[in-house]
C-alpha cells in the first residue's frame, strides 16, 4: 500500500489532529485571525468542510480509484437541489457507505489563511515550531504558512506535534 494513502478514519485522525494544532497556535498567537484549508497543488478546500463539500471543491483530496469516480459522481447528484428529499437521503447513504472505501492523499497540506494580514505575526510563524518549516517558505515575500501535511497528521511518520 502507498504510505501517502490514507483510509477515512485516517483521514479523520489528521483533521482531528491538524485541529489541535491550531489550537496551539491561536493559544500562543491571540490577535491570529486565521483559518485552516487543505491545499494541493493550486486547489483548496476549508479543513472544517463536510466531506462532499470538500470532495466537490477539492478532488485531487482523493486519490484515483473506482469509490472516487463513483463519489464525484453522486455528489454531482447531490449539488443541484432538484432532486427530491427521498432522493437526497438515499445519496447521502450511499455516500456514507462509499467513504468507507476512498482513499485520501496523504500529501494534501494543512495551511493557514489570513482573514487579516499582520506582516509581523507571519514572520513569527514562519519560524514557530508548529509549523512545518520545510514547507513553508521562508522569505519575507510569502505570506504561506504550512503546518504539514496529512500524513503526519494522523501518525504516518514520526512528528512532535501529532
Amino acid at each position: 500500500m502507498n504510505p501517502a494513502r490514507l483510509d477515512l478514519s485516517q483521514f479523520q485522525e489528521a483533521i482531528a489532529a491538524a485541529n489541535r494544532r491550531f489550537v496551539e497556535i491561536r493559544k500562543k498567537y491571540p490577535t491570529l485571525r486565521a483559518y485552516l484549508v487543505l491545499s494541493l497543488q493550486g486547489d483548496q478546500t476549508k479543513l472544517d468542510s463536510e466531506l462532499a463539500d470538500a470532495i466537490h471543491e477539492f478532488p485531487s483530496l482523493l486519490l484515483d480509484s473506482t469509490a472516487k469516480i463513483k463519489t464525484l459522481e453522486l455528489i454531482s447528484k447531490l449539488k443541484p437541489k432538484e432532486s427530491t428529499k427521498p432522493e437526497q437521503i438515499q445519496l447521502k447513504d450511499e455516500l456514507k457507505e462509499l467513504a468507507e472505501d476512498l482513499e485520501f492523499d496523504g500529501r494534501v497540506q494543512v495551511e493557514l489563511r489570513f482573514h487579516h494580514l499582520d506582516y509581523d505575526l507571519i514572520r513569527k510563524l514562519q519560524s514557530d515550531d508548529l509549523v512545518d518549516r520545510e514547507l513553508t517558505p521562508q522569505t519575507r515575500a510569502s505570506i504561506r504558512i504550512v503546518l504539514g501535511t496529512l500524513l503526519p497528521f494522523c501518525g504516518g511518520v514520526n512528528s512532535p506535534h501529532s
